[in-house]
């Protein structure tokens, strides 16, 4: 990463505190935990350190505020942090966003050649089957964000359909492989 340029997961903590207002560390690593996006870590090890890095680079700060007995850091943007989150979503977008998205799945298809016709059947039962399952799972996203409309639910539309058109590809590699998928289970 270039001096002055943000990670995605950095300049999306930005954009979160930027769109949704001031937030604890936790309540960020929240934000990723509930993702249906496997890419994104809430991990603790992820979020504590970013949000470190972010105060060094001047980006946010962070206000201590008491609940009770509790007491805890509250972040809020600079201005500098302000001026970051525009410049991400600035035009022109990057070619690397633009373009075909990296996607193990398609490249492990690829090279199913090197497995045996069971072997290969059994992996796309299975990949098929985790498929459907986060499916289902964006559906229900998509459907709780719905009423509310806005960009949390195009975003949200964004990965069912993403997540849809991955089932679509991997039931052709089946279906040109001589398998069956149907409906996240495999065609007996």
């Amino acid at each position: 990463m270039a001096a002055g340029k943000l990670s995605e997961i950095e300049a999306c903590v930005l954009a979160l505190v930027s769109v949704d207002g001031p937030a604890t560390p936790y309540a960020i690593r929240n934000v990723f935990l509930t993702s249906p996006n496997p890419q994104w870590s809430g991990s603790a090890g992820t979020i504590y350190p970013l949000v470190e890095r972010l105060k060094r680079r001047k980006l946010i700060r962070t206000k201590v505020f008491r609940r009770g007995k509790r007491r805890g850091n509250m972040i809020l943007l600079t201005s500098a942090g302000s001026q970051a989150v525009r410049r991400w979503l600035s035009l022109p977008v990057p070619e690397w966003v633009a373009g075909v998205p990296p996607d193990p799945l398609r490249t492990r298809v690829r090279f199913l050649d090197v497995l045996n016709a069971r072997q290969r059947r059994a992996f796309l039962q299975d990949a098929y089957q985790r498929m459907w399952a986060h499916v289902r799972t964006i559906q229900a996203d998509c459907e709780r964000k719905h009423g509310k409309g806005g960009f949390p639910y195009l975003m949200a539309r964004g990965a069912l359909l993403s997540i849809q058109s991955r089932c679509i590809f991997l039931k052709e590699a089946a279906e040109a492989l001589g398998v069956g998928l149907r409906d996240g289970h495999l065609q007996k």
